[in-house]
């Protein structure tokens, strides 16, 4: 069985997962979180030197802000994509570009990108990876697979039917869309593999409620398809089946 329990750390929310007895740390939110993570793993019992890992889906300062701090306190080990790992050890990523006019007026703004606002304690990660990750060594059966898009080195993690995807996805004002993205042509592709992983029934991004795999086959078809139409012009992306499911919980 897997538990996924959310908590809320800066403006968006990092992930302790449970599975059976065993426990791992999805991203670390923005600075000063680490208490507050430490003690929703001790109020479950749990010694902080039982979890296994720290994921980080991508290291920017909302997802990457504790991590030093977290894995000071437990001794897990950081698992991030290999291109993400010079922003973790310089202590700040920039923001990638808006995917909207609004959003991109943000960021020409500065609003998002002020170095010392989006700075995070820095901290060398201790197993990174390319394209995929099995994380069968640690007593889970998951995998971590690379989504580009958000960032370079934007990456997600499935377990038991469930996708913790970071900024992959959004669920802000009614849309999955992510409202900054340094690559929307690698974003939507990465859209299309997380699609293709037929067994996943919940989506978890970082801001946002847990999004079924229903709700992002409707607004994941619009997006692809605009790619593929822009592309090549009168054709529809066939490289994936959208497959009906009962939720279900795990």
């Amino acid at each position: 069985m897997t538990k996924v329990i959310p908590i809320s750390a800066g403006i968006g929310n990092c992930f302790l997962v449970i599975e059976n007895t065993s426990i791992f740390l999805v991203d670390t939110g923005s600075k000063g979180f680490e208490y507050k993570i430490a003690k929703a793993i001790t109020s479950r019992g749990y010694n902080l030197s039982d979890l296994k890992f720290i994921f980080l889906t991508h290291t920017h300062y909302d997802h990457a802000g504790s991590a030093a701090k977290i894995k000071e306190l437990t001794s897990a080990p950081i698992i991030v994509h290999e291109s993400e790992v010079d922003y973790l050890v310089a202590g700040f990523h920039p923001m990638p570009k808006g995917t909207s006019l609004f959003y991109k007026i943000i960021i020409a703004l500065g609003k998002f990108g002020n170095k010392t606002k989006n700075k995070v304690d820095a901290v060398t990660p201790d197993i990174t990876f390319s394209d995929y990750y099995d994380l069968n060594k640690f007593g889970f059966d998951a995998n971590i697979i690379h989504t580009p898009g958000h960032t370079k080195g934007s990456s997600c993690l499935i377990i038991n039917k469930n996708a913790l995807v970071g900024d992959t996805l959004f669920n802000v004002f009614g849309s999955n869309y992510p409202p900054f993205a340094n690559d929307t042509k690698l974003l939507k592709y990465s859209w299309e593999v997380l699609l293709d992983e037929n067994d996943v029934l919940f989506y978890y991004p970082a801001h946002g409620k847990r999004i079924k795999r229903d709700e992002f086959k409707m607004q994941g078809f619009k997006k692809i398809n605009s790619l593929y139409h822009h592309l090549f012009p009168g054709k529809l992306s066939t490289n994936f089946i959208f497959k009906s499911g009962n939720d279900s919980t795990t």
